[in-house]
């Protein structure tokens, strides 16, 4: 029998609190249901021992992602826990000190300073000494190296190529999947409160929500998950509906964004652009299922996304999107045939929404395609493929 060991923060089985947690989860149990014996390290889990993990190994070291000496400790730790176990594999995320693979789901913070970004805030943001202390780390991790690397999307081989240097044949895309309708069973929770920067975030399951399927079909419900409202493109969706409104159109939105209440910024921009009435913010979500089934058409407006898993999810629910070409997610999209793509701007996001509006004929076949769209990318084939990239780099 193979043995992997997978060294990560946070294993969740009962909630997830990203997308991260998520492609992991999915990891770790199709490759114990392969015939795989799986042992996990890592600082904390929700779980003491699963059906499907051989051993849950709870570091003594604490790990702080904002303060890179722990996270040394905690992986020189972990290193010396796994050197005399004879792993056939040993998988780490994201960029961490390197033992063995690593599967990265969120950009590096050298792509924060990156031309996307408003300028002031990345002249701002090299002289945060935690960021700074950060991006010195992340640096020196990449130099010492990785047995290969893994990222959930072009977008983010792309940071890592040219932040690091990093050629282009040591890193391979594996595409995270979804729990399509079809032949999913149901997920556990996702509590994203606790990683609000991390990647893409994709369902927001507690509180209760307004979020009810819409009757009326007269008016298209836009909708919006924006934990991080400025990174998730939630000043360019504000934008967008004020010059929908401003050319006459007639619409609703919906943005998850559970801090709404305590930001008065994003209270008054709503007045300023007498979106008062037009935007219904929403809590956490308890069944984020029936927040989509509540919109016609999801918005993905970000800023920074190396994927974006609510696009899938919204997708397996016949719901297209209009991705930003800044979101990994659109690299899974044909314009005008499953979704739409548009270069980040408020003008080219509100151009693509009037054009879904005027052309409801095309409504169906758009929902269908990407509802088809969706039942490619199961969990099953981010699992097959990851293993196929293992086997073709002779890794495993």
């Amino acid at each position: 029998m193979k043995k992997v060991a997978f060294i990560i923060r946070t294993f969740q089985e009962n909630s997830f609190h990203g997308g991260g947690e998520k492609l992991f989860y999915h990891l770790i149990k199709r490759f114990s249901q392969d015939g795989f014996a799986v042992d996990m390290y890592c600082s904390e889990s929700d779980a003491r021992q699963t059906q499907f993990i051989n051993k849950i190994k709870i570091l003594v070291e604490p790990y702080d992602h904002n303060v890179p000496e722990t996270m040394e400790k905690f992986y020189k730790e972990a290193k010396n826990l796994v050197k005399n176990k004879d792993y056939d594999l040993i998988i780490s995320e994201n960029i961490t000190p390197p033992i063995g693979i690593t599967f990265l789901q969120g950009h590096s913070l050298a792509n924060r300073l990156k031309k996307n970004k408003n300028p002031l805030e990345s002249f701002l943001y090299t002289f945060r000494k935690v960021k700074k202390q950060r991006i010195k780390y992340q640096k020196k991790w990449m130099e010492q190296g990785y047995k290969r690397i893994f990222v959930v999307s072009e977008v983010l081989k792309q940071d890592i190529m040219e932040n690091f240097r990093i050629p282009a044949e040591q890193i391979s895309v594996v595409y995270p999947g979804v729990e399509h309708p079809a032949y999913s069973h149901p997920e556990p929770l996702c509590h994203p409160e606790r990683s609000e920067g991390s990647f893409p975030l994709n369902a927001f399951q507690r509180g209760d929500s307004s979020a009810k399927p819409q009757n009326d079909t007269s008016i298209t419900i836009f909708g919006l998950l924006a934990p991080g409202f400025n990174i998730k493109g939630g000043f360019i969706f504000l934008k967008a509906l004020k010059i929908l409104k401003e050319k006459g159109y007639e619409v609703k939105a919906k943005i998850i964004y559970p801090k709404y209440n305590k930001n008065i910024g994003v209270k008054t921009l709503v007045k300023l652009y007498n979106l008062t009435d037009t935007v219904e913010f929403l809590p956490y979500q308890k069944d984020i299922n029936a927040f989509y089934d509540s919109i016609n058409c999801l918005a993905v407006p970000s800023l920074e996304d190396t994927f974006n898993i609510a696009a899938l999810e919204a997708m397996s629910r016949r719901k297209p999107c209009i991705i930003s070409k800044n979101a990994g997610a659109r690299e899974i999209i044909q314009h005008k045939v499953n979704g739409f793509t548009f270069k980040n701007t408020p003008e080219l996001l509100a151009e693509n929404m009037m054009f879904f509006i005027d052309n409801s004929s095309l409504h169906n076949s758009l929902s269908e395609a990407a509802f088809e769209t969706a039942k490619n990318y199961s969990w099953d084939r981010t699992y097959k493929n990851f293993l196929e990239e293992l086997e073709r780099t002779k890794i495993l």
